[in-house]
């Protein structure tokens, strides 16, 4: 390539630069018609994936979107990431479209089209635009901060991995030459090779916006673990203890990783499985202190200081939940109510916001609504006489949101279930009984029913194809779909709404299968 003349050229010069057009035109008729055709179907190919994978993304988008308007607090930091990520693939995406575009005007003049050019073995217009007008060194920037920016995203090493290669723009050397990676995508490439590569960029940048998209909404539950703020936490059995009876607190990291086991200390001295446990006997109130080393994965910990205090006092009515310090509107919460000292015959409870009534040995309360206080009144009848105890107040939620899972028969016939993101076995997953859902915590015991959900999966073409079920089993339909997918191939379980006691119908966070 040349460009404007500053001085006179010399006749060497002059031959060299004809020598240059004739090795060109060489070059040029050795690009056969063949191979031009073979670009040319590539880059259709590359088209119609790009199509495919526009469509694909923006219903991942709109998953997202419809997450965080049910739960905007929960979903709203991963969902300010996802819109970074649209932002920066829709800016990378469209300069290489200029970029295409600019090849074949120069190609084919100021009516050129990339997609159907008609000098395909045009050989000087790439290097034009990537070499002489440095758009190849934009571009190679450009690709390094895409692949910093979603590399920054992730937190698994596989993934990270696989965005760095992905997007990896090093030199070469070839024949002992360090050749730039600008000239190995531009220098002396025929513009329909130039395209179709360029246009290979794109597929990798909406498959990459893919991946990191499915990879934050899978983030949107686990952030109930890994929250933006961590705190040392001390459970105690109650706050309030009888004069010679025992104190007991479960001292926890809220969402610590169960892999990484805590040092935690109280007074200097280190507690065994987080369990602060002792006799007390003055009454009154004690003070105390500790803390919580976590170790993190560069070797080093992070330490969480607590504190807290316990009540030691005379007998008196005890009212605690069986499961946790809340009640949830429109559930049989199982609560304990005892009087030490007095029989349960002889215990009674009432509660003005809820239904409370005995259960076997236990009671059993139904809050009527969310965010009204149930206070719970105690009486106990000692010698013939009603004396009143007080009562305890808890707060009242909704319930949480639960998860949908496929559930089968594994190897050894025994009931399983499959949440996703991990190989599924193709002959458990043809004969599994559908779609389930349930709440990621086993303490509460909360029945739910799924009503309908969908099945999408991409046909051999790149065609999203989404089969609707209105039961929680698989269709016919849908079976037969998950029985023609090979190995390696994924679908997507999504909209899957269910009801619980409570007779809320919820829209569930979709499943991603992978066909084993």
């Amino acid at each position: 390539m040349s460009g404007a003349k500053n001085c006179p050229e010399t006749p060497r010069q002059k031959m060299i630069g004809m020598m240059y057009l004739v090795l060109t035109a060489m070059l040029a008729l050795n690009v056969s018609a063949d191979i031009l055709n073979g670009f040319k179907l590539v880059n259709d190919s590359l088209s119609n994936t790009l199509k495919t994978a526009k469509v694909r993304n923006e219903g991942l988008y709109g998953d997202f979107k419809y997450l965080a308007d049910q739960n905007p607090t929960k979903v709203g930091e991963w969902l300010k990431k996802s819109e970074i990520v649209k932002a920066k693939s829709d800016s990378l995406y469209q300069y290489i479209d200029k970029i295409k575009i600019d090849i074949a005007k120069i190609a084919d003049g100021e009516e050129g089209n990339p997609d159907n050019l008609e000098n395909a073995g045009n050989l000087d217009a790439a290097g034009q635009i990537g070499i002489v007008n440095g758009r190849g060194k934009v571009l190679r920037n450009l690709l390094a901060s895409y692949s910093g920016t979603i590399v920054g995203l992730v937190d698994d090493p596989k993934m990270k991995e696989e965005f760095t290669k992905t997007f990896e723009t090093k030199d070469k050397v070839v024949n002992g030459t360090k050749t730039p990676w600008e000239d190995q995508v531009f220098e002396s490439m025929p513009a329909a090779a130039a395209v179709t590569i360029l246009s290979k960029f794109q597929n990798d940048i909406k498959n990459s916006e893919a991946r990191i998209i499915q990879y934050l909404i899978g983030q949107i539950d686990a952030s109930d673990f890994r929250v933006n703020k961590i705190e040392a936490m001390v459970i105690p059995n109650s706050k309030y203890v009888i004069k010679g009876g025992k104190y007991s607190a479960k001292i926890v990291l809220a969402a610590i990783d169960s892999t990484k086991q805590p040092t935690i200390t109280v007074g200097g001295k280190v507690i065994q499985n987080g369990l602060y446990e002792f006799g007390v006997g003055t009454v009154g109130t004690v003070n105390y202190s500790g803390t919580i080393l976590l170790p993190k994965s560069d070797g080093t910990s992070q330490s969480y200081p607590f504190k807290s205090d316990y009540t030691v006092g005379e007998p008196s009515v005890t009212v605690s939940a069986d499961l946790m310090n809340v009640f949830y509107a429109g559930f049989d919460n199982p609560v304990s109510i005892s009087v030490p000292g007095v029989p349960q015959s002889q215990v009674n409870a009432s509660c003005a916001s809820g239904n409370l009534r005995r259960s076997g040995s236990g009671w059993l309360i139904t809050p009527t609504k969310v965010g009204q206080d149930c206070v719970i009144n105690v009486t106990a009848t000692i010698d013939g006489k009603a004396q009143n105890f007080g009562g305890k107040t808890f707060r009242v939620k909704a319930l949480p949101p639960p998860v949908g899972y496929i559930a089968y028969t594994d190897a050894s016939g025994n009931p399983d279930k499959y949440k996703g993101s991990k190989p599924f076995a193709k002959a458990q997953l043809v004969g599994s009984k559908g779609v389930r859902a349930e709440l990621d915590d086993a303490d509460l015991d909360v029945k739910f029913r799924v009503l309908s959900f969908e099945l999408t999966y991409f046909d051999s073409m790149g065609n999203s194809i989404i089969l609707i079920s209105d039961s929680q089993d698989f269709t016919d339909k849908q079976t037969q779909a998950i029985r023609g997918l090979s190995k390696g191939k994924q679908f997507f379980i999504s909209r899957i709404k269910a009801v619980g006691p409570d007779r809320i119908e919820r829209t569930l966070s979709p499943i991603q299968v992978l066909v084993n």
